[in-house]
């Protein structure tokens, strides 16, 4: 399940993820709202908190690459908030195929992703 989190605003987009992300999630509710946002900007900045984050359906997966790869250029931060080192794990091993820079915050972290979210931005990726 994803919720978008109140303090999205602008060009920044924050969702919470729990559970396994389904087609519906990706469809009928991520892939709106960042598009929307892209339509107005050019450049979107996405953070996921993920609690209970279990991964996603095969079909989401799929949904999740496909739209990744058509945003890619056009996302310039991800930050990644969870409590697993497979999360952990899971944003450094997506940060070579980022444009943006992606980085890695603990659950206790989250005021530090949202200020490092709306920080300009630097050359180089960094989890």
């Amino acid at each position: 399940m994803l919720m978008k989190l109140e303090q999205s605003g602008s060009n920044r987009l924050g969702f919470m993820a729990s559970g396994l992300l389904t087609d519906n999630d990706y469809k009928n509710f991520l892939i709106p709202q960042v598009r929307e946002v892209l339509q107005a900007h050019p450049s979107v900045r996405l953070l996921f908190l993920l609690e209970g984050f279990r991964g996603w359906e095969l079909q989401a997966a799929w949904d999740e690459l496909l739209f990744g790869l058509e945003i890619n250029a056009r996302v310039e931060r991800v930050a990644v908030i969870g409590d697993q080192e497979w999360e952990r794990w899971m944003a450094k091993l997506a940060t070579p195929f980022s444009h943006g820079e992606v980085q890695y915050f603990d659950l206790n972290q989250v005021t530090q992703a949202w200020e490092w979210l709306s920080q300009e931005s630097v050359a180089g990726n960094t989890a």
